[in-house]
């Protein structure tokens, strides 16, 4: 086997940086993002970036830049900054998962969306970017040969993508149920979001990460767990089963005698390349009874998504010892997250375009 073994490329260098601010959707927070990525690798710089950073945490957004806060001090090789940071997004989850209030003052915010657009909705982080926020975290503690931190995180990247998968299964009943309820045909927009299936690719859930069960396997298998390295690029090779590297690697882990036995070892190369492309905006005609509305909608544009291009590693006599394949496509998995919001979101447009008129009317007949 080759010493250097072939790695993992995932088309996103800050997975958290597509996000998009709710007081402005389009244009603000991409904005932000764009002077922030130019100060990566700057000390000076990104001091400056940090405290910004650190500033916009205090308000409604506050978890989106606390993820972007842990990301970007990581990336500077800040870890204890970066830990704290992935601590307290953490937190923010667990209190929005937990809390009842929360949980209330969030259906109570989509009645009033009826005449406010979402913008006018705190940010929610989607389930990619709370998997990877996990993820990033078993990348702190694994740097400071924290065992038991990074498997609690890497179990917890995990546990997000199962309860992901359950929790977006019941929001597409709800959201299709609603549909039907209200007479609203949301199929007959499809046509208008073959971008985003385009940038989707062949992402199948937005919450499905070859990537973070990848990572876990390889800390299992150089902790000698083979059992459960197996289990994980197992679990890597069922979302993307095409890529011949992770069979491999189930075959030679399939073996635990043969690795014990063996004198050679494995380097892996976990390569992140680019940026998640940002938001766009198009103008979406909605029909309802009293109209035809026009309605801004996000969307992701194909021509604005980088091409992902592979890393080759030659030994000192120019041959090749390895070269990074694509696990997780984390434009894909952005644009996946809004297309499955998609339906839920016609939804509510439609009705808001209703209600506006009806007020409208009754301030006219007033």
């Amino acid at each position: 086997m080759n010493l250097f073994r072939k790695g993992c490329l995932s088309v996103a260098l800050l997975a958290m940086l597509s996000g998009c601010a709710t007081n402005s959707m389009f244009v603000s927070y991409p904005s932000q993002a764009e002077k922030w990525k130019a100060t990566l690798g700057n000390e000076a710089a990104s001091a400056g970036t940090t405290q910004k950073l650190e500033k916009a945490t205090a308000g409604g957004d506050g978890v989106l830049y606390l993820q972007e806060l842990g990301r970007v001090t990581q990336l500077n090789g800040e870890g204890e900054a970066s830990r704290n940071a992935f601590a307290d997004v953490v937190s923010k989850y667990d209190a929005e998962d937990a809390s009842a209030k929360i949980q209330v003052s969030s259906l109570a915010a989509s009645g009033t969306s009826l005449i406010t657009n979402d913008n006018a909705r705190p940010y929610v982080a989607p389930d990619y970017e709370r998997i990877f926020t996990r993820a990033y975290q078993a990348l702190n503690y694994w740097a400071e040969n924290d065992v038991t931190g990074t498997a609690v995180e890497l179990r917890a990247a995990a546990l997000e993508q199962r309860v992901s998968a359950n929790k977006r299964e019941k929001e597409i009943a709800k959201a299709e149920e609603e549909a039907e309820e209200n007479d609203v045909d949301v199929s007959q927009f499809d046509g208008y979001f073959q971008g985003i299936d385009a940038v989707a690719g062949g992402v199948k859930a937005s919450f499905q990460n070859a990537w973070t069960f990848y990572l876990s396997a390889l800390f299992w298998e150089a902790h000698g767990e083979y059992n459960d390295a197996l289990v994980d690029y197992k679990k890597a090779l069922e979302i993307n089963s095409g890529v011949d590297m992770i069979k491999e690697d189930v075959e030679r882990v399939s073996n635990p005698r043969a690795l014990r036995d063996s004198d050679e070892g494995m380097v892996a190369v976990l390569y992140e390349q680019g940026f998640v492309q940002p938001r766009e905006e198009f103008t979406l005609p909605i029909p309802t009874v009293h109209g035809v509305f026009s309605v801004a909608f996000p969307t992701y544009a194909i021509g604005s998504k980088p091409r992902p291009n592979s890393l080759r590693v030659l030994d000192s006599a120019s041959q090749p010892l390895g070269e990074t394949v694509v696990l997780a496509d984390v434009g894909g998995l952005a644009a996946k997250d809004l297309k499955e919001r998609m339906p839920g979101m016609l939804v509510r447009q439609t009705l808001r375009a209703t209600a506006k008129y009806n007020m409208q009317k009754q301030a006219n007949d007033n």
